[in-house]
């Protein structure tokens, strides 16, 4: 993601990349500079963009609530106690946490939810999602995401949510929610064709995301406010 997010970056002429940080230096060409710490960062930074593991998004939102800069994460699998650490720092400055940076997920979930306000909560929803074999998670983050927007349409019940997971090849990611009725169903598709769209859709969150006040936002609402 940090090669990825480096290279869109190098295509816009409204933002820079300070700092490239982690333990061990890239593993691609760049000239971007190295810090192996977040201490070793500038003083004056408009914006940090986690991509690491949760562990790492608990530091990265206490150095930025120290540092006073705003945080966009798209770390998965975080826990409870780290997403408070995220909801302090948000006390003092804008934090944006998604599972999915994408701006195509972040549409599919907006339109699972509305077809989740209109069907009877009773309706069954199936939600499949489709990744390369070195995948650990199942489902994975953007799944379960997916599933709690169309369980916040239904009261937070999610007891007709059902969760299927595949791990094969070098998929990068198709998700596949699927809602019954009587006598038919529907499907909404996301298919990822190349991880570049993560990089992009952090960028553009990231950019929305500063000029926003302090607060803990999800994905939804920088997808309203775009």
């Amino acid at each position: 993601m940090a090669a990825a997010i480096a290279i869109a970056a190098a295509c816009r002429e409204d933002l820079s990349i300070v700092a490239l940080v982690g333990p061990q230096p890239p593993e691609w060409d760049t000239d971007l500079p190295w810090c192996s710490s977040l201490d070793e960062l500038p003083d004056r930074l408009d914006l940090l963009i986690d991509f690491t593991l949760p562990e790492g998004t608990r530091t990265a939102a206490s150095w930025c609530a120290l540092h006073t800069v705003p945080l966009l994460s798209g770390v998965t699998g975080l826990s409870e106690d780290i997403v408070a650490v995220m909801k302090k720092t948000a006390d003092s400055v804008p934090v944006l946490s998604s599972p999915n940076l994408s701006l195509g997920v972040n549409l599919l979930a907006e339109l699972a939810g509305r077809a989740a306000a209109v069907l009877d909560d009773s309706s069954a929803v199936t939600i499949e999602d489709i990744h390369h074999q070195w995948k650990k998670d199942a489902p994975s983050g953007t799944a379960l995401m997916l599933g709690k927007t169309v369980a916040q349409e239904r009261g937070g019940n999610q007891s007709s949510i059902e969760y299927r997971s595949v791990r094969e090849g070098e998929v990068i990611g198709v998700h596949t929610i699927t809602f019954e009725m009587a006598g038919e169903e529907f499907d909404l598709v996301h298919r990822a064709h190349d991880r570049s769209i993560y990089a992009l859709g952090a960028l553009d969150a990231g950019l929305w995301l500063v000029r926003q006040d302090a607060g803990f936002y999800s994905a939804r609402d920088w997808l309203a406010g775009r």
